[in-house]
């Protein structure tokens, strides 16, 4: 009896030790998916971090907001080498020009200012970024003015008006840079975010479009200078507020409801315009891919048609297009054409299709239009000579065989034991082995006048062979009569 009461009592035991397992196992389920998203925000987070020292950022920030001796010349040099770089349509200078510019300081100290309520801060920050914009727009345009170089070239047609994709690149280059100095570590970011946010070179088209008189370069150029430091504010701003830096206390709480008041409304001031143009920027870029896609789907198929240029107007959802070639688009082909616009693919509301082609292609140009497709022309030219000079570049560096035969042929001569050879052959060859591996040698035949096999001859033909090709890389083949 006693056994059995033992025996009954340990599976109760077990019964009760496997039910309380399950529950735990059970318990652990339901708290897996917390478990899982607390870990997801713990990787992505960076609000907890103890390295985020607000009071030392703060002052790190405010340290390259002031514009003043040093900070003015940097920016000077910087903005000179710059246009240097537009006006020879050179990417790696100007790369090197917003590497040293010290724009960003001020443009932090603007996120910094509104991030914190800091009105005084705003004040200043304004004063000194307006200090940085006068320089750097008087310096470029002393350089267009003064230079007598003034193509407008590719690297200067790209930055006449914002595109969408700028706008993105500042906001999330602003937003890096932030979370980099709340890290205080700059060392590689700030470089990336100078480069990426690209803030120099539109101030310099700004220039360039005063010395030459082009008032849309001008205002496209400042306004995609505008743009692009408005996001790195409101990049900014969103970090500051997400980190919970202190804000500005001030003793007269009057005082300090009004300046909350003018900072909400210079925030307003920042954000709505921007929003606005950000969402015309984007319907922009929407249509012109949409245009695009139309004209490459449908009007470049045609045969016998060439697109010598087009235009697309997205206020007026508008594309027109000047066609030469052998074919001609009748109207009706047109009015389907035009019809297509509309359907589920392309999808444009009221849409407006323009075709010039021909006769009426020749006498519906303009002066102007002549001098800017000439412009585009000779701006393609010169894309195309400098794509054949970096070709021409990368093959004369090719390890490939290319050795000048005629200079052979005199160092021959100078050789006492070569007087008896007849002519010298050298090629690039390619070989294979038993086994299948291929490779690529140097074969040189060498024919000899006289009949006599000659050792000391054939080993100082392999030791110049090596010498003057610079190789052991070859295969010897000699011949004699």
């Amino acid at each position: 009896m006693e056994e059995e009461n033992k025996n009954t009592e340990s599976e109760s035991t077990k019964k009760a030790t496997d039910f309380s397992e399950k529950k735990e196992v059970k318990e652990e389920m339901k708290k897996l998916p917390t478990t899982i998203w607390k870990y997801i925000v713990s990787v992505f987070s960076f609000s907890n971090d103890k390295d985020v020292n607000p009071v030392v950022v703060m002052e790190d920030i405010k340290k390259g907001i002031e514009f003043k001796g040093y900070n003015v010349w940097i920016l000077i040099c910087s903005i000179f080498i710059c246009s240097i770089g537009l006006n020879v349509n050179s990417v790696a200078v100007v790369i090197g020009a917003m590497l040293i510019s010290p724009l960003m300081g001020p443009i932090r100290g603007i996120g910094l200012s509104v991030g914190t309520n800091n009105f005084k801060l705003l004040i200043y920050s304004l004063i000194n970024f307006g200090i940085a914009t006068v320089v750097s727009i008087l310096a470029s345009f002393l350089y267009f003015k003064l230079m007598p170089f003034k193509d407008e070239t590719s690297e200067i047609l790209a930055r006449t008006e914002p595109f969408i994709l700028d706008v993105l690149i500042a906001f999330f280059g602003g937003l890096a840079g932030i979370i980099a100095a709340t890290k205080q570590d700059n060392s590689t970011v700030v470089p990336g975010v100078a480069i990426a946010t690209a803030l120099m070179p539109p101030l310099c088209v700004t220039g360039y479009g005063l010395a030459t008189g082009n008032w849309n370069y001008t205002f496209g150029a400042f306004y995609l200078f505008i743009l692009n430091s408005l996001f790195i504010c409101l990049a900014t701003i969103i970090v500051l507020r997400y980190l919970r830096f202190p804000l500005a206390t001030y003793v007269n709480k009057k005082k300090e409801r009004n300046i909350k008041i003018y900072i909400t409304v210079f925030l307003a001031i920042i954000l709505i315009p921007s929003g606005l143009k950000f969402k015309q920027i984007f319907d922009k870029s929407v249509f012109n891919n949409i245009a695009n896609t139309f004209v490459q789907d449908e009007i470049s198929q045609i045969p016998g048609i060439k697109i010598f240029d087009q235009d697309f107007d997205f206020k007026e959802e508008k594309i027109t297009l000047f066609l030469a070639g052998s074919s001609i688009i009748t109207e009706v082909r047109q009015k389907e054409l035009l019809g297509k616009l509309s359907n589920d693919k392309y999808n444009m509301k009221n849409p407006s299709l323009v075709i010039i082609q021909n006769d009426e292609f020749q006498n519906n140009l303009t002066m102007d239009d002549f001098r800017l497709m000439s412009k585009d022309w000779e701006q393609k030219i010169l894309e195309r000579d400098s794509k054949i000079k970096q070709l021409e570049a990368d093959f004369k560096n090719k390890s490939d065989f290319n050795y000048d035969l005629s200079s052979v042929n005199k160092k021959l001569k100078l050789v006492s034991e070569f007087e008896k050879l007849e002519s010298f052959t050298a090629s690039k060859a390619y070989r294979i082995d038993n086994e299948g591996k291929m490779d690529t040698t140097i074969l040189i035949v060498v024919d000899w006048l006289d009949s006599n096999e000659n050792e000391t001859r054939s080993k100082k033909m392999n030791q110049w062979i090596e010498v003057n090709f610079e190789t052991k890389n070859y295969q010897i083949i000699e011949k004699t009569k």
